[in-house]
């Protein structure tokens, strides 16, 4: 569901600075649109690693891919985040 809601806030902010013209909305758009390829190629391995049916639940392996996967979405959330404070300094005005 990520992905999709990126892509979205993305071509939206994009738009906006096509008409607006304010940087914020290119600098918060270009953010969030590097969700996108982090999710499909950083992420998505893991996810499928988590997901294998071969993958003892209750190994160290388990709870490391766990772990390295806690720290990556923490990244993605970073990434979103300072897209949406971009986007509220530029709503309100604060360039």
């Amino acid at each position: 569901m990520q992905v999709p809601l990126a892509l979205i806030g993305s071509l939206s902010a994009l738009a906006s600075w096509c008409f607006d013209g304010g940087r914020a909305w290119l600098v918060g758009g270009l953010l969030l649109l590097l969700v996108i390829p982090f999710t499909l190629i950083v992420i998505l391995p893991t996810n499928k690693r988590l997901e294998s049916q071969k993958l003892d639940l209750l190994s160290e392996e388990a709870a490391r891919l766990l772990r390295h996967w806690g720290r990556l979405h923490a990244v993605r959330s970073l990434l979103s985040g300072a897209a949406f404070l971009v986007f509220l300094i530029s709503l309100i005005g604060l360039r």
